[in-house]
């Protein structure tokens, strides 16, 4: 009898050892954020209050479309026209800059999901030349929907970059006065990138 009992649980025991052995582990999820883009749209989520040299302090509004401005400050180090420059998110979180119709590529630094809606990127100096240390993104409130990536974003934008805005928002009537503007503004906006 006892030797039964014995062969019993020694039965039970091994079989558990199969039985939770067999157990599916599950899978470590990819981010969906993994992938090309393609800068494709950029507009002010605030207003922008710049100091001209002619009208005094000029308002540039909600809405206004940057989108050649960002593509210039994130996307400066590579040698390519914006719609052919992509910013590719590998899994291992490390960010690079490509051309479409080129070699070239540059290790920009690296990327994270923080959450379901928000991402940072941290771009190396080599990929925003004009900053000694590299800059960080994040950008937060995202809607992925059809291969779109929709956020909200800053990026301080330097003075050359602020003087096209004004140029471009006053069709030329207007330049900006470097002395009483700081050497790079906050600039808010939302950021639409589409994956390739």
């Amino acid at each position: 009898m006892k030797k039964s009992r014995f062969l019993i649980l020694a039965f039970l025991s091994v079989s558990l050892v199969f039985l939770s052995s067999c157990k599916e582990d599950p899978e470590d999820e990819v981010s969906p954020y993994i992938g090309n883009y393609i800068i494709t749209k950029a507009t002010l989520s605030e207003p922008l209050t710049l100091q001209t040299n002619e009208f005094g302090t000029i308002e540039v509004p909600v809405g206004t479309d940057i989108t050649p401005m960002i593509q210039g400050a994130l996307l400066s180090s590579i040698n390519c026209d914006p719609d052919k420059s992509i910013i590719q998110l590998l899994e291992d979180f490390a960010i690079f800059l490509s051309c479409t119709n080129t070699q070239q590529e540059v290790d920009a630094g690296t990327w994270e999901e923080q959450s379901e809606t928000v991402i940072v990127l941290n771009l190396n100096s080599i990929a925003v030349p004009s900053t000694p240390t590299g800059i960080v993104v994040t950008v937060s409130d995202i809607v992925f929907v059809n291969n779109v990536l929709k956020g909200e974003t800053m990026v301080p934008i330097t003075e050359d970059m602020l003087a096209d805005i004004v140029q471009a928002f006053s069709q030329g009537s207007a330049t900006l006065d470097r002395e009483a503007t700081p050497d790079a503004v906050n600039t808010y906006f939302t950021i639409e990138l589409t994956k390739q």
